[in-house]
């Protein structure tokens, strides 16, 4: 990745983050930092100026808060799962303070989803002039279909591309920014994004991993540095 992009891990923590809420384990007793993780997003700030958030999960305020993000140029949204997406409402200072509108791009599946969680944002048809829009503000977002696997897509200022990961009945984004690539929230990473990333000759890869013991929705431990090492970050 180029020196002059930064990209910030603004969680890390699976879907309940850690500690998670009851529980009583040594890992969520700990006082280690490294034990208090919140939900998975990220935060891309390129050379060229683009400022992307990955992913709009519950904790998002906190997470804008926390590291002081003054704008958005743009938004990713790897998939429709509640610890990814339910926080997007929190995007709509950024539109009054700026007097903009947000684009947000994901797969054909997670606009529908997503149309159908939040309505009030995404349905044009949801206020009439028989039904008017009385509440607080709605943020001004707009949805942009990716196709994964394609070429590499204009966003903001920058250029990236997306690959489908499969992820329990479901499927994933990958995303990738130049020598960067987020996968995230898979169980399997085929061939084909293998040897795509490979030509990627990648500088940094974040990749899934839930713990030491197979699981049917995410990469274990051990399949994991599997995929680094055939990748070859």
């Amino acid at each position: 990745m180029a020196k002059n992009h930064s990209i910030t891990i603004l969680g890390s923590g699976t879907s309940t983050g850690v500690p998670i809420p009851g529980c009583t384990c040594k890992v969520c007793q700990s006082p280690l930092k490294e034990n208090k993780r919140l939900r998975t997003s990220f935060f891309i700030e390129s050379s060229n100026g683009s400022k992307v958030i990955i992913d709009t999960g519950p904790d998002l305020r906190t997470q804008l808060l926390r590291e002081g993000i003054t704008d958005i140029d743009a938004a990713i949204i790897t998939h429709e799962h509640a610890d990814h997406l339910h926080g997007i409402d929190d995007l709509r200072p950024y539109c009054f303070l700026h007097n903009k509108e947000i684009p947000v791009y994901t797969s054909a599946h997670t606009i529908e989803s997503m149309t159908n969680r939040f309505p009030y944002i995404f349905d044009e048809s949801y206020f009439t002039s028989d039904r008017p829009h009385i509440g607080g503000g709605v943020p001004k977002l707009k949805l942009h279909e990716l196709k994964p696997g394609t070429g590499e897509v204009k966003i903001a200022n920058d250029e990236f591309y997306f690959e489908l990961l499969p992820h329990g009945y479901g499927q994933t984004l990958l995303v990738g920014f130049e020598k960067m690539a987020i996968a995230i929230d898979c169980h399997e990473i085929p061939e084909n994004v293998i040897k795509r990333l490979q030509e990627k000759n990648l500088d940094l890869l974040i990749i899934d991993c839930v713990r030491e013991k197979p699981h049917k929705t995410h990469l274990s431990l051990d399949k994991s540095f599997s995929y680094i090492k055939q990748i070859g970050t």
